[in-house]
């Protein structure tokens, strides 16, 4: 029951959230971050390639890996969540994932296979000038959908495309 009400709860702050972010999305990109959940983290040699694209270093190229509790990446050198991070209220309990989500971002990008509760509530509390994704599900939270699916190498390059034509802009 609690984690059913948990659940509801964050879905209800999903729907709340205001798309429009305090940030303002402005080029060029000077941080960025990856949300993945672990069923694609094939997908993420091909991601953090995006961060020499993009010209950042390491210090402003964020990665977070949603991931089951009982998985183990131990190659993945970035923060990781589970959803026992998430609270009965719907919120992150997890100090790391507060302190990411009101940091100003300028690009958020968020590659998941399916649906994902925990990951698009993050997405949605996060602060970021422009939150792209590959998920229709996810359009909501969204300002960007590329309807790549699980094809990582398409999605990133049309992420460069669409980039390059803000740069334009």
């Amino acid at each position: 029951m609690i984690k059913g009400l948990k659940r509801s709860l964050a879905k209800r702050r999903i729907s709340n959230s205001n798309r429009e972010s305090s940030v303002e999305f402005k080029m060029p990109i000077a941080s960025a971050a990856v949300l993945l959940n672990s069923d694609n983290i094939k997908a993420l040699p091909v991601l953090l390639k995006l961060k020499q694209e993009l010209n950042l270093k390491n210090s402003d190229f964020k990665v977070l890996l949603f991931k089951k509790k009982e998985e183990n990446f131990p190659e993945f050198d970035g923060l990781t969540f589970v959803e026992e991070d998430l609270n009965v209220f719907g919120n992150f309990n997890n100090k790391e994932l507060l302190e990411f989500s009101k940091n100003n971002i300028d690009l958020l990008i968020t590659f998941a296979g399916e649906y994902n509760l925990e990951l698009n509530l993050l997405t949605a509390t996060c602060n970021a000038g422009l939150k792209v994704g590959n998920n229709p599900k996810h359009e909501k939270t969204l300002d960007v959908v590329i309807n790549s699916g699980d094809e990582v190498e398409l999605f990133a390059s049309e992420l460069i495309k669409i980039l390059k034509q803000f740069k334009k802009n």
